[in-house]
């Protein structure tokens, strides 16, 4: 699997999936992601730099649709390659990333803890 082999999942096709009750895992993956306050609504907080294919709380059976904060979705996209190599045989990427989802204007919820 190559870069272009990653699913990128736009904001409208997620929050479709979502509203169908289609199989996918949100998993933030901003490196801030420990100072912010919000989230995708459902989505999984994993630092990406403790990343494993063993982290607790990531389903299986489920594609696992990486989101970050970085331009041209460069930490999801490294995150989503590592969790290939290491099992995860579908995973992507939400392009645009945090911030489009939050100019579409889809839900997110507040981090607690």
């Amino acid at each position: 699997m190559g870069w272009d082999d990653v699913s990128r999942w736009q904001p409208v096709d997620l929050a479709a999936a979502f509203k169908m009750g289609d199989a996918v895992q949100p998993v933030d993956v901003r490196i801030g992601w420990r100072s912010a306050e919000h989230k995708i609504k459902g989505a999984l907080r994993v630092d990406p730099m403790e990343f494993t294919s063993e982290v607790p709380g990531l389903p299986e059976g489920r594609e696992l649709i990486f989101y970050c904060d970085k331009p041209g979705e460069a930490q999801s996209l490294t995150v989503a390659m590592w969790a290939f190599d290491n099992g995860r045989s579908r995973v992507g990427v939400l392009v645009g990333g945090w911030d489009a989802w939050v100019a579409a204007g889809y839900p997110v919820e507040p981090i607690e803890g």
